[in-house]
């Protein structure tokens, strides 16, 4: 299945009939909406990227975890351990040379056993459980870019509001400086108040953002979303620019599909 990605970068934008560059009196013209459409294009890319480095890094460390059970320590590596007094403290661990607890020829067998491990996650097929958590570093990466590639899409959105004369350019300039969520709210606010939408999901996308971005001691600790999390933020999310492209008409970039090919080519790969 081929994604839509948008307008070419360099393309200019011709009318279809004279076949002349199109002066807009605005702002913004249409190489706004490319570069808009472009990068949101981007950041749901790198997303999966991310998610998919993620799964492979933590398939990874299973496959190490059973090779390191095959390793032997050698007679050098038993005198050692047995007269071993490790630091009770977290900071006492960070400060210890773990170097001089086994032998280098052991050290070797380790470093190939990972580096044997990451080949293997990068072919072989694994299939992780709907509620497992996400512990890799890497998720980060995820949750970062599908934050911005729906913010791009909602200005993207407000930016055609306020060109449709829809929104006034004195409320433009207020809302399209305000809060994420307020900015959604702002354009589903009709949605809302008839209950034909739900903002749950998007909004425990942009919860777990903040914490990506104030990573604290915290934040580092509990930020482990589930599998089954992450796809319904996705559903929610599809269903949402849905609702912005039959508003928009918009004959390229339909985000809303291009959310469930990734999210489907993820779950055929991991799920």
């Amino acid at each position: 299945m081929m994604v839509v990605r948008g307008t070419a970068p360099h393309m200019p934008y011709t009318n279809p009939i004279g076949g002349k560059l199109v002066n807009m009196s605005n702002k913004h013209d249409i190489k706004t909406y490319q570069k808009l459409s472009l990068g949101a294009s981007f950041f749901l890319e790198e997303a999966f990227k991310y998610l998919d480095t993620a799964l492979k890094y933590e398939f990874a460390s299973i496959l190490f975890g059973e090779l390191l059970e095959t390793i032997e320590p050698n007679q050098e590596d038993r005198k050692t351990i047995d007269k071993l007094i490790l630091p009770a403290t977290p900071i006492g661990m960070l400060q210890f040379d773990n170097k001089k607890v086994i032998s280098e020829k052991t050290i070797k067998k380790i470093y190939s056993a990972w580096d044997n491990a990451q080949k293997r996650a990068e072919n072989e097929k694994y299939k992780f459980g709907l509620n497992h958590s996400i512990d890799s570093t890497e998720i980060l990466g995820h949750i970062n870019n599908m934050g911005f590639f729906m913010e791009t899409i909602i200005n993207r959105h407000l930016l055609f509001l306020n060109q449709s004369r829809k929104i006034d350019d004195f409320s433009y300039s207020r809302i399209s400086t305000s809060r994420i969520m307020e900015r959604i709210v702002y354009i589903f606010k009709d949605e809302l108040n008839k209950n034909r939408i739900h903002l749950n999901e998007v909004q425990n996308l942009f919860r777990l953002r903040n914490k990506t971005v104030h990573y604290t001691p915290d934040n580092a600790k509990i930020l482990k979303p589930m599998v089954s999390e992450l796809i319904k933020i996705w559903n929610q999310c599809s269903k949402l620019l849905e609702k912005l492209e039959e508003k928009e008409n918009f004959v390229d970039g339909n985000f809303s599909k291009q959310i469930i090919y990734y999210s489907l080519k993820f779950q055929e790969r991991w799920i």
